[in-house]
């Protein structure tokens, strides 16, 4: 049985229906009931449990060989990394005392770096206990989320712009869609741990190809058979301007630091286990705007 936490997110609920569909047994981790009628509707056992909850997700891990974890991220937290690091010691001393054959843990590209990469920061931390972790376990590393472009579509259907910090507009960076990470978590498990006596391993996920601000404006274009032209925000604005979505002082700060280093290409893969999803942008963005 496999363990799935996130499953009302993007990536816990690939990689659950991922699973469920090769046949596995699976139980999926929720803090609602509520959220967990529809898995149990399609044939998984269902753990009601809030990750800080100690006991409950050492309960939930009964029976299981494998696990996929997260750190959700909590935008609206004022103390972002200090409880985020809190969660990641929790986990994985769980998972040391667990019996897990191998824990896949979602992770992001740059968590080699301790520095100037904002909430990557917690995910950097995350890693270093994994590595010293007698459990073998695995952290996915994806890129950019071709998913963000969501939260400024309301921009490009009204106004016909689409609003971006990654600059330059015409520079090209690797991005990827969460289906396709839910589904490189999936077949990770599936696969099994590293094997040679390793315990610990860094797979990371690219996308089918790289893209640049100008690539997304131009297939939303055509989705949206109207001309759409990307902006790129002043970088004085960007906290400002992260805050009006609700994110706190703290992530807002955080945000603007992840976002100047991705810029400047600090932010950057150690070429590790490199796998790519296979998701085409043009039709990313198509279901985007449906």
């Amino acid at each position: 049985m496999y363990v799935i936490a996130g499953v009302t997110g993007n990536t816990g609920s690939i990689v659950a229906q991922t699973l469920l569909d090769a046949g596995e047994n699976v139980r999926v981790i929720v803090r609602n009931p509520d959220k967990g009628q529809i898995w149990q509707d399609k044939g998984a056992d269902v753990a009601i449990a809030d990750l800080f909850d100690e006991k409950a997700v050492r309960e939930a891990l009964i029976g299981a060989k494998g696990a996929y974890f997260l750190l959700p991220p909590e935008l609206s937290s004022e103390r972002f990394l200090s409880s985020r690091r809190e969660l990641a010691d929790q986990l994985v001393n769980i998972i040391n005392e667990s019996h897990l054959e191998h824990v896949v843990f979602l992770s992001s590209v740059g968590a080699q770096l301790d520095e100037k990469t904002g909430p990557i920061l917690t995910l950097a931390y995350l890693e270093k206990l994994l590595e010293k972790s007698p459990v073998k376990t695995t952290a996915l590393r994806p890129g950019y989320f071709l998913d963000n472009w969501g939260s400024v579509l309301p921009a490009a259907i009204n106004d016909g712009v689409l609003p971006s910090f990654l600059q330059p507009l015409d520079q090209k960076i690797d991005m990827v869609a969460t289906q396709d990470i839910g589904k490189t978590a999936a077949q990770l498990l599936l696969e099994g741990p590293a094997t040679g006596g390793q315990t610990h391993r860094v797979v990371e996920l690219k996308g089918q190809s790289q893209y640049s601000a100008h690539d997304i404006a131009q297939s939303l274009s055509k989705a949206l058979n109207k001309d759409i032209t990307p902006i790129a925000v002043p970088q004085n604005t960007w906290k400002d301007t992260f805050m009006q979505f609700g994110i706190s002082n703290e992530v807002a700060g955080l945000f603007a630091d992840m976002y100047e280093n991705i810029n400047n290409a600090t932010i950057v893969y150690e070429e590790i286990n490199v796998r790519h999803g296979d998701t085409p942008l043009d039709q990313f963005i198509q279901n985007l705007t449906q």
